[in-house]
């Protein structure tokens, strides 16, 4: 690799620019639940967009949500620093069926600690609603969540 094209690389990555998901992204996706609500989906790909999530949000719309891939499955944990709203933080397995529920989970304090919520088993994405979504559509353990985008992610 020449110097000018490593540069580069490593600026990316430091940056939190690369992308971890292996093909195309579309911004946005919709995900119906078994309940057939659908929600719209903001699409987080890459360590920069998981980073961010829902940080300095206002704001998180009863049919709204985020989407974040990953690549590989792990107990991910999540954590509420510099989010102003409450949200309901779902494990997703490969095949998009849940695996652990966080519920309403509070902003974290603005002053002491931020703790994360990690789940039980091990998932590979990770879907945010607004807080109570979850128990309001009825969303349980083992259910699946379809996902559609164009293009497709799945």
């Amino acid at each position: 690799m020449t110097r000018p094209a490593a540069l580069a690389l490593g600026l990316l990555t430091l940056t939190g620019v690369a992308a971890a998901w292996p093909g195309p992204v579309p911004e946005t996706a919709v995900a119906v639940l078994p309940s057939g609500d659908a929600f719209t989906l903001e699409i987080a790909a890459d360590p920069a967009s998981h980073a961010r999530g829902y940080m300095f949000r206002e704001h998180v719309g009863p049919r709204e949500g985020m989407l974040f891939l990953f690549e590989r499955d792990e107990r991910r944990p999540f954590w509420m620093k510099n989010c102003k709203v409450a949200l309901d933080i779902v494990w997703l397995d490969a095949e998009l069926r849940v695996v652990h529920i966080a519920h309403a989970q509070p902003p974290c304090p603005a002053e002491g600690e931020c703790v994360p919520v990690q789940p039980m088993r091990v998932a590979r994405h990770v879907v945010e609603f607004a807080g109570g979504t979850a128990r309001a559509v009825g969303l349980e353990i083992g259910d699946r969540i379809e996902v559609l985008s164009e293009p497709p992610l799945f």
